[in-house]
C-alpha cells in the first residue's frame, strides 16, 4: 500500500515543481508604468540584556539578540521575504536546532517557497511544525494543494559530559509530500514523511545512552465533508512505521512493515484515528468526537506526541437573548492502556460549562465550572502470577482523583465621559482536588485553592495618562496547612512629548503566611519606556528590580536592564 502511494505522490510533486517554475510573464508586463516596480519593506531589532544581583540565575550576565526581516515585492505580484535571528545566549553549547537562523520564503500568487531554517506542517500525525534546514514549496492553485519539503531535521550533536542537559543525537534528514483537493462541500488530503538518522554522523556511538539511529515513514489521510447544509464531518487516519535502530538485521517482516524498505527487526507500526461530527445551527451547535492513538505513536517530524489514549467528547453551545448570553457545555471520557500492558490504568471523566453574558453596554459577566474525575487501577504483580487471585478485587487497589474548578468574573465600566474612563474588574476562582482510595478520602490529599483579584483603572483619554491599582489574594490549603499570599500593585503609564515617549512603571509587594506566620516578602519594581524620535525608529529601555526575603534564608536581589532598538520601513 505504501509503495503504491509513494509513486503517485512523487509524480504529483514533480508536476507541482514544474508549475512553480512557469511564471506568467504577461502579468509582469501589465504592471509596467503602474507605480513602483519594486517595494522594499522590513525591519530590524537589536536588544541586549544586563543581569546583576546576588541571586543565582541561569541568565547570562550579558546577552544580545539580533532579528531582522526584509521583503522585496516585485510589481505587487512576487514577494521575496528574508529573515534572520542571531544571539549569543547559546554560544557555550550545541543544540540540535540552533536559535541562530536564516530563512527566505518567497511567494508568487499561489506559489510559496521555503529556504533556509524554516518549518512546515502537513498533519498532527506526520510533519507538525518541526524546524528543518533545507527547502520546501507550497502550491495552492484553484481547488488544489501541493506541498513538499526536504532538509535536515536535526544536526549531529556529539556527547559532552560538561552539558548533561543537552543529550547528543544523530544527524537526521527527511523529505515529505502533501497533496490535497478542496471543493465547496468537501476537502481531502494525503501526505507522507520519510526521515532517517545518518549512522556515520557521530564519531563516538552513544548506544549506552539509549540513543540509536532511527528511521520513520509516516503518512495520513484527512478529510472534511459537508453532506447537507448544517452537518459537517471531519476525520483523519495516521500511520507511522518506526525503526528504532537502523543497524538491526532485516529479518522477515510481515504485514504493512514488509512494504517498507527501511524496516528491520526493530521496526513497529502505529495507528492514529480521529473523527468529529458537528451539527451547526443559526445560534447553536452540537458535536460528537472520537480519537484513538496507539501506545508509543510518534514520528520524527514532531517534537511531542500524546499517545496511548482513547477519548470520546460531546460538546454543545446555545446563544440566548439576541446573542448577548452564550452557553457552552462539554463532557468527555478518556482512558489509556489500550493494549492492557500497564501496571497503572488511568481514565478520567471531564465536564465543563461556560456562561458569558453582556448584561448591558457597561456590565459583562462570565461564569465557568469544570469537574474532573481520574480513575487509576493499580494492578498487583499477583494478577500476572495468578489471574484468579482475590487481591485483584480489593478496593484498596482503586484510586479516584476528583477535581473541580469554578470561576466568576465581573467587568464594570463605572464611569465614561469624553475625557475619562473608569473600569472595575473583579475575579474569583475556586479549585479543590482529592484522592479517594476505595470509598475513603486519603488523609492529606484534599486540597483547596482560592484566588481573588480586584482591580481598578482610571484613564484620561485626551492626555493618555492612566492610573491602575489591584490587590491579589491567594489562599491554599494543602497537607493540613494553610498558606495565604496577598499583596497590592500600583501602576502608572503616560504618553509624553506629543506621544513620542511612552513611559510606564509599577510597584508590587506580596507577603506569604503559613498558618498565620509570615514566611517571605517580595518587592518588585518595573520601569518601561520607549521613544520614537522618527516614525520608523523606536528606542526601548526597561528596568526590573526584585528583592526577596525569606525566613532563615539570606536576602536576595536581582536587577535586569534591557536596551533595545527597532527600525521598520
Amino acid at each position: 500500500m505504501i509503495k503504491r502511494l509513494i509513486l503517485p505522490l512523487t509524480l504529483l510533486f514533480c508536476a507541482g515543481m514544474l508549475s512553480a517554475q512557469s511564471f506568467r510573464i504577461e502579468d509582469l508586463k501589465n504592471q509596467f508604468g503602474k507605480g513602483k516596480p519594486f517595494k522594499l519593506t522590513g525591519g530590524f531589532s537589536a536588544n541586549s540584556t544586563f543581569n546583576a544581583g546576588n541571586e543565582v540565575s541561569n541568565r547570562d550576565p550579558f546577552a544580545y539578540y539580533l532579528n531582522g526581516n526584509i521583503n522585496l515585492n516585485i510589481y505587487g505580484l512576487v514577494d521575496l521575504p528574508f529573515s534572520f535571528s542571531l544571539t549569543n545566549s547559546t554560544s557555550s553549547y550545541q543544540l540540535p536546532s540552533t536559535p541562530n537562523r536564516f530563512s527566505i520564503t518567497p511567494s508568487y500568487k499561489w506559489i510559496k517557497g521555503y529556504f533556509g531554517d524554516v518549518s512546515m506542517t502537513f498533519s498532527p500525525y506526520t510533519l507538525n511544525g518541526h524546524q528543518f534546514t533545507g527547502a520546501g514549496v507550497e502550491l495552492t492553485p484553484d481547488g488544489w494543494e501541493f506541498a513538499a519539503m526536504y532538509g535536515r531535521l536535526l544536526k549531529a550533536v556529539e556527547y559532552d559530559e560538561a552539558q548533561p542537559a543537552f543529550p547528543p543525537n544523530y544527524k537526521r534528514m527527511g523529505y515529505g509530500v502533501k497533496v490535497g483537493k478542496t471543493a465547496d462541500n468537501y476537502k481531502i488530503s494525503i501526505n507522507m514523511l520519510n526521515a532517517k538518522d545518518i549512522e556515520s554522523s557521530l564519531f563516538v556511538p552513544i548506544d549506552s545512552l539509549g540513543i540509536t539511529p532511527m528511521a520513520n515513514l509516516a503518512g495520513s489521510l484527512s478529510f472534511w465533508y459537508k453532506p447537507v447544509k448544517r452537518i459537517e464531518i471531519t476525520g483523519e487516519y495516521g500511520l507511522s512505521l518506526l525503526t528504532n535502530d537502523r543497524r538491526s538485521p532485516k529479518g522477515n517482516q510481515s504485514g504493512v512493515l514488509s512494504l517498507w524498505n527501511g524496516s528491520n527487526m526493530s521496526s513497529s507500526y502505529y495507528n492514529a484515528f480521529k473523527m468529529q461530527v458537528n451539527l451547526v445551527g443559526d445560534n447553536n451547535s452540537l458535536g460528537l468526537g472520537y480519537e484513538r492513538i496507539d501506545p508509543e505513536y510518534k514520528t520524527l517530524g514532531a517534537y511531542y506526541f500524546v499517545n496511548d489514549l482513547e477519548n470520546i467528547t460531546l460538546n454543545a453551545s446555545q446563544a440566548f437573548w439576541q446573542n448577548k448570553i452564550n452557553l457552552n457545555v462539554s463532557v468527555g471520557y478518556e482512558h489509556d492502556d489500550l493494549k492492557k500492558r500497564k501496571a497503572n490504568v488511568s481514565s478520567r471523566v471531564v465536564g465543563s460549562a461556560n456562561l458569558s453574558a453582556a448584561l448591558t453596554e457597561r456590565i459583562n459577566v462570565n461564569l465557568s465550572y469544570s469537574n474532573f474525575q481520574s480513575y487509576t487501577n493499580v494492578r498487583s504483580n499477583f494478577e500476572v502470577i495468578n489471574k484468579e487471585n482475590s487481591l485483584d478485587l480489593l478496593d484498596t487497589l482503586n484510586f479516584v482523583q476528583l477535581s473541580q474548578n469554578a470561576n466568576i468574573s465581573l467587568g464594570i465600566v463605572t464611569k465614561k465621559t469624553e475625557t475619562q474612563e473608569h473600569n472595575l474588574n473583579l475575579n474569583f476562582s475556586y479549585q479543590d482536588a482529592a484522592n479517594k482510595q476505595g470509598e475513603i478520602y486519603q488523609v492529606g490529599s484534599v486540597t483547596e485553592m482560592m484566588n481573588a483579584v480586584a482591580s481598578y483603572s482610571w484613564t484620561f483619554l485626551q492626555s493618555g495618562l492612566s492610573l491602575n491599582g489591584d490587590i491579589n489574594l491567594n489562599n491554599s490549603k494543602l497537607l493540613n496547612s494553610n498558606t495565604i499570599t496577598w499583596g497590592p500593585t500600583l501602576g502608572v503609564s503616560s504618553k509624553l512629548f506629543k506621544k513620542k515617549v511612552n513611559l510606564s512603571g509599577s510597584v508590587s509587594y506580596n507577603s506569604g503566611l503559613l498558618d498565620g506566620i509570615k514566611q517571605n516578602e517580595v518587592l518588585l519594581g518595573r520601569i518601561n519606556s520607549s521613544y520614537s524620535p522618527y516614525k520608523q525608529h523606536n528606542l526601548t529601555f526597561a528596568y526590573n528590580f526584585q528583592w526577596r526575603s525569606a525566613v532563615n534564608r539570606p536576602t536576595k536581589n536581582n536587577s535586569l536592564i534591557t536596551l533595545g532598538y527597532n527600525y521598520h520601513f
